[in-house]
């Protein structure tokens, strides 16, 4: 008789790659974590669960499990007990999927990514990068930009870039925060996240960025246009503009979940899905098995598989980042608790 080694539920070490802008500090307090007294700075991103390299500043952005073993390793030595049948038939051994926690120590550049066509034409991956960001702190009058407001011709957007000043910012639709927001930005769409803000991200697989405002940060034209010519890579920017109906319909709200839900558009579901699990009262709530990376973002509780053992449920707490594995089998979440489960495309959690 052979038995099958069913992967257990894993705690994410910190994995925050050294980055071009501040932050960090946010990761680090909601995490539990000391912030160490030789702190550059300069982590502003916990790259969760994570088979993606940076595309510059050296590298890194993979992460590994708590016994030192990198994660697209420990998937393809164990593909469907890790992701599931469906999965791997579909996708094979790539998660399809790349979550951060996000802390703006300042404002971001005004950047776009590209979409899927432009990245296979002329990046050589599959991948584009679709992102979506969910909100879980945000301080007073914390602000993102998205999109156009006005369509811009090709030329107008070349000399923007150019100027590299204040217009290029303007031009973007201001959209404030609040804890509990969360929001879509598609492929190719222009946008920046402002200061204080600490953000639970998904998107495709990718680093992919067209870096518009680029000087102030320090950024080579290599880095900045992903080693493309200029003008070839701004042809992946969405030139709008996106109306204020376009953009109502790319939000969403987290907070209001009892049970399980969705916490971010329907569009979202094509790239990645994010699952609110909040029990109700007394209430735990079952939910499907998948490959997740589960964030607790509020609150205390447990968290239980199926395929666990009988009666020992593990103790959940805010800040605490698992990885779980499809074959663990259906999750209960019991508990005044909030978790959110950042998962691949497809499958009936998709609703």
């Amino acid at each position: 008789m052979t038995t099958t080694h069913v992967p257990l539920p894993s705690g994410l070490p910190l994995n925050t790659p050294h980055r071009f802008y501040r932050g960090g500090e946010r990761i680090l307090t909601f995490r539990g974590l000391a912030v160490p007294d030789d702190f550059d700075g300069h982590r502003p991103e916990d790259w969760l669960a994570s088979t993606t390299h940076l595309f510059a500043e050296d590298g890194g952005g993979v992460s590994r499990l708590t016994d030192g073993a990198e994660l697209p390793d420990v998937l393809a030595a164990d593909p469907e007990q890790w992701l599931g049948e469906g999965h791997v038939a579909a996708h094979g051994v790539a998660p399809g999927l790349l979550t951060k926690l996000l802390d703006s120590g300042e404002r971001l550049p005004v950047h776009a990514h590209p979409d899927r066509a432009f990245a296979t034409a002329h990046l050589d991956c599959d991948n584009g990068k679709t992102e979506a960001w969910i909100v879980l702190e945000a301080e007073p009058g914390a602000t993102v930009w998205l999109g156009f407001r006005d369509g811009l011709r090709p030329e107008q957007l070349a000399e923007l870039v150019d100027a590299q000043d204040e217009r290029l910012l303007a031009a973007l639709n201001p959209i404030e925060v609040h804890r509990g927001d969360a929001i879509l930005v598609p492929a190719g769409q222009p946008h920046a996240i402002g200061e204080g803000v600490l953000v639970l991200e998904l998107q495709e697989p990718t680093d992919l960025s067209v870096m518009l405002e680029h000087e102030r940060f320090g950024l080579g034209e290599a880095h900045a246009f992903l080693g493309l010519e200029r003008r070839l890579a701004l042809q992946s920017v969405d030139l709008g503009p996106l109306t204020p109906d376009a953009v109502q319909a790319l939000r969403g709200t987290w907070t209001d979940v009892e049970g399980a839900g969705p916490a971010l558009p329907a569009a979202a579901r094509e790239y990645f899905r994010a699952q609110v699990v909040r029990p109700a009262g007394t209430e735990p709530v079952t939910v499907e098995a998948a490959f997740a990376v589960t964030v607790v973002v509020e609150g205390r509780g447990t968290l239980s598989t199926e395929a666990g053992a009988p009666g020992r449920p593990l103790d959940i707490a805010r800040g605490d980042v698992l990885l779980l594995p499809h074959a663990a089998g259906a999750v209960r979440v019991a508990g005044d608790v909030t978790v959110i489960r950042c998962m691949p495309p497809g499958g009936a959690t998709a609703h």
